[in-house]
């Protein structure tokens, strides 16, 4: 193509030549009018051939617009596609999540649920037992407690039961015992619980309690007694008895709380003659008031 528009240009120039160097006639008027033709045909084949470059230039840009448009539309397609993978993965990732922490939650309220259900039933077999040994407890000690009202009835009771001792004793005939002896009253009129003894004349306790001792002896005229009662030593009642003319008799009483083995006894004074006749009783007695 490049070769043939320089034949064209060179043949053109040598026309041009041939026509300057003789005048004009017919024929160079026809070479000139072929000559501006031609130059018209190559001036237009040249305008041709720029704008087919320019159209090929146009048309590469269009392609090269294309094809980046056609990148584009990849790219907006892959853009897209990993958009909505990217979506599909956040969804499966929240529908995961959620699943865990929907089965957490379950897991957790069945755990706490199975955990209340433990407590409470716990809870309720611990109150039964408390309530077991409470009602337990409470029947032991009432039944404790009923033992000891039943102890205690029985205890009052047998207190309640007094047992009889009693003891009636009396001279057999008038004596004169020595100052600081033991009166013997030989004749035993009563002697309930057998505590009296008439040989030595002392009362020995066989259970614990309050006693009542009673004295009674007569003194003749002109004659002077003095008597005590005695418990471990110590002078429960005292008296004394004297008489001018015919006879007299005294009574004496003391109370007396023994113990099992306490021993109660009369004794004489400074002097003490005793009177014994069948009217006027020279007697010691005593009995077992209370426990």
């Amino acid at each position: 193509m490049k070769l043939q528009k320089k034949g064209l240009l060179l043949l053109l120039n040598v026309i041009l030549a041939a026509c300057a160097r003789e005048p004009l006639s017919p024929t160079c008027m026809l070479y000139e009018y072929e000559e501006r033709l031609l130059e018209r045909v190559l001036r237009n084949e040249i305008g041709l051939e720029n704008t087919l470059k320019d159209i090929v230039k146009t048309h590469a840009k269009v392609e090269d617009a294309l094809q980046q448009l056609e990148d584009g539309t990849v790219l907006i397609k892959s853009t897209l596609k990993a958009i909505e993978e990217k979506q599909t993965t956040m969804e499966s990732t929240l529908h995961e999540f959620m699943e865990n922490v929907m089965r957490h939650v379950n897991l957790t309220v069945n755990t706490s649920l199975s955990t209340l259900e433990n407590n409470h039933e716990a809870m309720v077999v611990k109150s039964r037992s408390l309530v077991a040994d409470v009602i337990l407890e409470l029947t032991e000690n009432v039944t404790a407690t009923i033992q000891r009202v039943e102890n205690v009835q029985e205890a009052l009771k047998a207190q309640s039961i007094i047992p009889t001792i009693y003891f009636r004793s009396r001279l057999a005939y008038s004596v004169n015992p020595s100052s600081g002896k033991d009166v013997i009253f030989p004749t035993v009129d009563v002697n309930e619980g057998h505590c009296y003894n008439p040989s030595t004349g002392k009362f020995n306790a066989s259970v614990s309690g309050m006693y009542i001792f009673s004295v009674q002896y007569c003194c003749q005229a002109g004659q002077y007694s003095y008597m005590t009662i005695k418990h471990k030593g110590n002078t429960l009642q005292a008296s004394s008895c004297y008489a001018t003319n015919d006879y007299h008799c005294v009574t004496m009483q003391a109370p007396a709380k023994l113990a099992i083995g306490d021993q109660v006894s009369v004794q004489v004074g400074s002097q003490g003659f005793l009177l014994y006749d069948y009217q006027r009783y020279t007697s010691f007695s005593g009995t077992l008031s209370h426990l």
